[in-house]
């Protein structure tokens, strides 16, 4: 039997797990990153976490895939300056690993290899063309087109997060303006919500909150009634369907799954987002297209990357 490993490097975590061809996980490791411990105790970790999976089938592992923050160089094998990963700079993490482990290993952005992974075995099963975006601080996006993972001449495709809706917007920190995740990501809803307090004084539950807001906070007051938390979040979801209106017009996918801390404020988000999309998107797409959560949680990088593994290898 072939088994796979796949690998989601975090800031935070390092999910790890042995897959089979069918998709099943018969192994799981979840361990802290450590970056406490620079680049060498991180590598570490992420070694003993592939060991902790593969344990005795070491001689039926064909591959590893792993899926890290970008910028990445996928083609190189190569990590270069992710922002939640400091101490990592320029680290041909393909190299390394392959030399420790004696199997072709392959590296893709975090947020495309999730992409794979719903698509293989989550809100996109069956599903030849999709798309997966994740909310959290900033948005990332995935694209799966007829089958196949869209990585672009440099492995920097389906960059969603940084499509314009605002061309005199506020400066994004890659240099464009306006960009989507200025507004729809979770930094980007409690931005434009405390900019708005501010400016209109409104009557809500959220001043008790306004130094440390989250968007948790935001969505919580929003379902227990909190008007002008439902406003934002109508707003917001707005906001993200004219960005998902671009990417269906130009990828044309059938379906698109939401996730990350975000989509869990559940139907005030999805709501206002597949009504854009109906009211945008081109005729003869926008009543076929899809919006739906995603499933597989922390599992998606995981499985993604054993499915990269697998198809590369």
């Amino acid at each position: 039997m072939s088994l796979y490993v796949g690998v989601d490097l975090g800031g935070t975590n390092i999910v790890s797990g042995l897959v089979d061809e069918e998709g099943r996980i018969l192994a799981r490791d979840k361990r802290p990153t450590r970056q406490d411990l620079g680049l060498e105790g991180s590598l570490g970790q992420m070694k003993e976490s592939i060991r902790a999976v593969v344990g005795q089938a070491r001689d039926s592992v064909r591959a590893i895939g792993i899926g890290s923050p970008g910028p990445i160089d996928p083609f190189e094998g190569v990590v270069l300056e992710p922002e939640n990963l400091p101490a990592w700079r320029n680290v041909p993490l393909v190299k390394i690993v392959e030399e420790e482990f004696g199997v072709p290993a392959f590296l893709d952005n975090d947020a495309n290899v999730a992409a794979l992974g719903e698509q293989w075995q989550g809100a996109g099963k069956g599903v030849r063309f999709f798309m997966c975006v994740t909310l959290g601080t900033g948005i990332g996006g995935g694209a799966v087109l007829d089958g196949k993972l869209l990585q672009g001449f440099n492995g920097n495709a389906a960059e969603i997060g940084h499509i314009t809706i605002d061309y005199d917007g506020p400066p994004c920190p890659c240099g464009n303006r306006g960009c989507l995740e200025l507004y729809a990501s979770a930094t980007g809803i409690v931005r434009r919500t405390k900019e708005r307090m501010e400016r209109e004084r409104p009557e809500t539950s959220l001043w008790e909150k306004f130094e440390n807001l989250t968007a948790k906070d935001i969505s919580e007051a929003a379902h227990d009634g909190d008007e002008f938390a439902r406003r934002m979040y109508e707003e917001t979801g707005f906001l993200l369907g004219v960005g998902l209106v671009s990417a269906i017009n130009l990828y044309n996918v059938e379906v698109i799954a939401l996730g990350g801390g975000m989509a869990q404020a559940g139907e005030i988000l999805f709501e206002p987002v597949r009504r854009t999309v109906r009211e945008r998107a081109l005729p003869g797409v926008r009543d076929k297209v899809r919006i739906v959560p995603s499933q597989l949680g922390d599992d998606a990088g995981l499985l993604g990357a054993a499915r990269m593994a697998m198809q590369r290898a």
